[in-house]
């Protein structure tokens, strides 16, 4: 029962989480801290050892996605290892493929 001494605080009604479908609260998609810090990850994949440019990041919803190609199923680890590292807390969903590097089996002929 109210008294007419509650505020709108006390009452919650202005403090209620928003909540999205299935009745849980709704996560807002990612933030300007989220585009700083992968701006920080691609920097500092680009100066790391593996000199990294060639991976697509971006923030997708409550995720990050990374895409591309590394050169190594351990570039792939440690492209991923330095996200984790970066990106403490965020959803990092990878579709990073491995680069060909054997040997053609034959010459291309050219004509």
């Amino acid at each position: 029962m109210a008294t007419g001494h509650e505020t709108e605080h006390e009452t919650g009604h202005e403090n209620r989480p928003r909540t999205g479908p299935g009745g849980g609260a709704s996560r807002p998609p990612a933030s300007a801290h989220t585009e700083y810090r992968i701006a920080h990850l691609e920097e500092r994949l680009a100066r790391s050892d593996l000199a990294e440019l060639g991976m697509r990041i971006e923030a997708r919803g409550d995720a990050v996605h990374i895409t591309g190609t590394a050169s190594s199923a351990a570039d792939r680890e440690a492209i991923l290892r330095i996200a984790a590292k970066e990106l403490p807390g965020v959803a990092v969903r990878a579709d990073i493929a491995l680069a060909d590097v054997t040997a053609p089996d034959r010459s291309e002929e050219l004509s």
